[in-house]
């Protein structure tokens, strides 16, 4: 097979390289029970255990039941954030996402700044229209002759002569009438 005839396969290791940071790995090969725990989870169960401490008032009536709870609830909670997912991602990240693009500026930023919209200004302009009869000058409607070679020597203008050239276009003739006024 030559280098041209060659087949070319491509791999993606995206989703390898996107390997959530966790924590429960143990040096001897051991894992926490239930683990390992992504970053997600363990700030749930450390924010989940500091209310219900704060809240024990509340809740804890169960005598030795509580303890138990207090261990069960914070580990369910981050058991269930394990497979939670929102367009692929943890919830503690998609919630990041939203917090972010709900504090951009609606008209985005440029260079790291919010991008503003200018005042909008009114914008006056007049424009004059001059209607002409139909009739177009003689000189106009006369077939133009064919050119001739190139001459050698350049043509003095019109202008320059003392006399006015006479329009070559439907443009010209137009502006040669209003110079007329």
């Amino acid at each position: 097979m030559s280098a041209s005839e060659e087949e070319l396969i491509g791999h993606s290791y995206t989703r390898a390289r996107k390997h959530p940071l966790v924590i429960g790995k143990l040096p001897g090969a051991g894992r926490l029970p239930g683990g390992p725990y992504t970053i997600t989870q363990v700030m749930t169960m450390v924010i989940s255990f500091g209310l219900l401490v704060m809240a024990r008032d509340l809740w804890a009536h169960f005598g030795a039941m509580n303890f138990v709870l207090m261990a069960l609830i914070p580990w369910g909670l981050a058991w269930v954030l394990r497979y939670a997912r929102l367009d692929g991602r943890d919830p503690a990240r998609a919630v990041r996402s939203l917090f972010i693009y709900s504090s951009t500026p609606a008209q985005g930023r440029l260079a790291g700044k919010p991008q503003r919209a200018g005042r909008p200004r009114l914008a006056t302009a007049t424009c004059t229209v001059r209607v002409r009869s139909a009739e177009r000058p003689a000189a106009e409607s006369a077939p133009q002759p064919a050119r001739a070679a190139r001459p050698t020597t350049r043509p003095v203008p019109a202008a320059a002569a003392g006399g006015r050239a006479a329009p070559k276009t439907g443009l010209q003739a137009l502006l040669a009438s209003l110079d007329e006024q």
